[in-house]
């Protein structure tokens, strides 16, 4: 019999079914609000494999152009429907390779590195995630980033059905100006950021552990650690 968590969820759920998912799919910026600088997802389902390429940026169309934003600045990404799947969520920056632009990259090879993480607590009843419900998330560039090309990649973990995680994610072509000396570090790939298996992503939000905290950088084989500029911070 399911538990009265797992009833909860369901019937929290159900006003939304009718609209499928949710994508990633307007960047806010200080001086502008864009859809163009996002390589728009063009289906509406998650991504469900965790070492496809397609993990990187989605299935997507072209971006048609590359916005500048400033190092230390605030930024967010705006959704067509609010995150309604209960779960963890991450944003990254993946520095262009030199020679290429963020137009031509495919976000291949170990550049990425994380900046900002969303996580969750169970409050005893049921788990609380920052991002449940949002409309839109918003972060900050870390001051010290150097400048240049990036793509910035924003992810939803959906942890609605256990062990079968779901990945909502996109990217946008970015320009940091006006940027510092900093060294992100640890540098990832997508895939390969994380094993499939990795208890974070195999957990049952319907049974969990009382005063357990959930710790997205947990997700990583790296050591727990985020780009907040200067030198990564662990968290």
């Amino acid at each position: 019999m399911p538990s009265t968590t797992t009833l909860f969820w369901l019937v929290m759920c159900l006003p939304h079914l009718a609209l499928a998912h949710y994508r990633f799919q307007e960047l806010l910026t200080p001086s502008q609000s864009t859809r163009t600088a996002i390589r728009q997802p063009t289906i509406i389902d998650p991504m469900l494999d965790a070492t496809s390429p397609l993990m990187r940026c989605n299935i997507h169309t072209p971006a048609t152009e590359t916005v500048a934003i400033d190092a230390g600045s605030n930024i967010g990404f705006k959704l067509d429907n609010v995150i309604f799947h209960p779960g963890p969520a991450a944003l990254y920056l993946g520095k262009v390779p030199e020679g290429q632009s963020a137009a031509e990259w495919d976000g291949s090879g170990r550049s990425w590195f994380k900046i900002k993480n969303w996580g969750g607590v169970y409050d005893p009843v049921m788990w609380d995630f920052e991002v449940l419900n949002k409309l839109q998330v918003n972060a900050t560039i870390p001051a010290n980033t150097p400048s240049g090309e990036y793509l910035l990649r924003v992810e939803q973990i959906g942890l609605l059905i256990p062990q079968e995680p779901q990945y909502y994610l996109s990217c946008a072509q970015v320009r940091i100006v006006n940027g510092g000396t900093g060294k992100p570090e640890p540098l990832v790939e997508i895939p390969g950021y994380f094993a499939p298996d990795d208890p974070g992503l195999q957990l049952d939000i319907y049974h969990p552990v009382a005063g357990e905290t959930y710790r997205v950088c947990i997700l990583h084989s790296f050591p727990p650690q985020c780009f907040q500029g200067g030198k990564s911070k662990r968290r």
